[in-house]
């Protein structure tokens, strides 16, 4: 059985499998009635609905688990300046509530908190912060020429990056959103197929061999 499904909805499949041997049992028979081809029929539906929100769930986490790994630190040890003796050490949370990574320094066996979030959800309102400090600067400084326009054009292309992360933000959260209410309603219809299923496995069991 597929590992996405989780156990309440397991238990609703296996119920669904044992109506589904009866039913085959019955046609077999050919004492199969009309009230369990339908009863049949529903399972078979409620199943294919549990497999396509199960799919559903594993593609959204799955994005997001993604999402998570998207921002590279590139850190480097403010001492020696050394990236591949570091070893991450934790997460710590700053005065704003972004999270950032912490690491060790094995040459210089130090700690320290890289200066930016680990994640793309705390990188938003960082660039945002960036971009404002920029305009800032370009506003306030008498910059060369050359030096004027590069900042500018590094201005521009934080601004384009921040936008693309913000979409790329609100589609995942919006598809977790629809998730999360989904899995309420799948909740609450299992809930009820379950009992009636369970009703009917009891009225069955005196006469059933399984």
């Amino acid at each position: 059985m597929k590992q996405n499904i989780t156990e309440n909805e397991r238990e609703v499949i296996k119920l669904i499998q044992f109506f589904k041997k009866r039913g085959e049992r019955l046609a077999a028979e050919g004492t199969l009635t009309q009230e369990h081809e339908d009863l049949n029929a529903a399972c078979e539906r409620l199943t294919q609905k549990i497999y396509h929100h199960a799919d559903f769930r594993e593609q959204v986490l799955e994005k997001h688990e993604t999402l998570k790994g998207i921002i590279d630190d590139n850190a480097q040890c403010p001492t020696c300046g050394k990236v591949d003796l570091l070893k991450r050490a934790g997460v710590v949370s700053n005065e704003l509530g972004w999270k950032m990574n912490r690491y060790k320094c094995r040459r210089c066996n130090i700690e320290f908190t890289w200066n930016r979030p680990n994640n793309p959800w705390d990188m938003i309102p960082f660039l945002e912060l960036c971009l404002q400090e920029l305009d800032a600067n370009l506003a306030s400084q008498q910059m060369e020429e050359g030096l004027q326009t590069r900042a500018q054009e590094a201005r521009d292309h934080m601004a384009v990056s921040l936008e693309q992360l913000r979409a790329a933000i609100q589609s995942a959260d919006a598809e977790k959103q629809q998730m999360e209410e989904q899995d309420k309603e799948m909740a609450r219809m299992l809930h009820e197929f379950k009992k009636y299923l369970m009703i009917e496995k009891i009225k069955l069991e005196p006469f059933s061999e399984n």
